[in-house]
């Protein structure tokens, strides 16, 4: 081979980098093309792991907004949690006493309405502080925010299901439920009186 001055290139150099040259363009095609391609996801489909009745009569939704604060020795934080449940009465546990059907009457025996599903809601609970305390700021090995932001996260999760068991919460489902079920049954020709358990 010879270049543009005429200066002699031995064949045996040259098919390697040629080749080297071209296995450059293609990798780097390949390269970017992997970086402008969106990304793809396949899946098995959705499996069925296991099917429950649900008898539940669902109420009342409570909001849930609390801060939690912790400390550990080496670690302390702030988050600001907002979470919800609901109020549900168990309709399983629904009993018809005192049945007329002339008059078309009767009693419900209803069992007291009680937190279901507690949940935080962790797009918008929000971490205001977690930092490094004590000796665990001089030890770079050591970084305990991590656990207690668990710890947190679980102790949100609690605060959620016992701020939904106040009496006022359980007195507006109650209230709830008796309003949906006469007037269901109304529109039926039946007039209800309800007995909480």
């Amino acid at each position: 081979m010879t270049d543009s001055q005429g200066i002699k290139v031995p064949g045996i150099l040259a098919w390697p980098l040629m080749a080297g040259g071209v296995l450059g363009l293609m990798w780097a095609g390949y390269f970017v093309g992997q970086r402008t391609s969106a990304s793809r996801f396949v899946t098995a489909g959705p499996r069925i792991e296991e099917v429950r009745r649900i008898a539940k009569l669902a109420v009342l939704r409570v909001q849930v907004a609390d801060i939690i604060q912790g400390n550990t020795a080496g670690a302390s934080g702030a988050v600001l949690v907002k979470g919800d449940a609901d109020m549900v009465v168990d309709l399983d546990r629904v009993q018809i006493v005192d049945r007329d059907d002339r008059r078309r009457t009767a009693t419900l025996v209803i069992p007291t309405p009680h937190a279901d599903r507690p949940r935080v809601d962790h797009r918008r609970t929000r971490v205001y502080e977690l930092r490094k305390t004590g000796l665990a700021l001089i030890n770079p090995f050591a970084d305990p925010r991590a656990d207690l932001l668990a710890d947190a996260m679980r102790a949100a999760q609690e605060q959620v299901e016992r701020a939904v068991q106040d009496a006022d919460f359980v007195a507006q489902a109650k209230e709830q439920a008796e309003r949906l079920l006469v007037g269901f049954y109304r529109e039926l020709g039946w007039e209800l009186s309800i007995r909480w358990e």
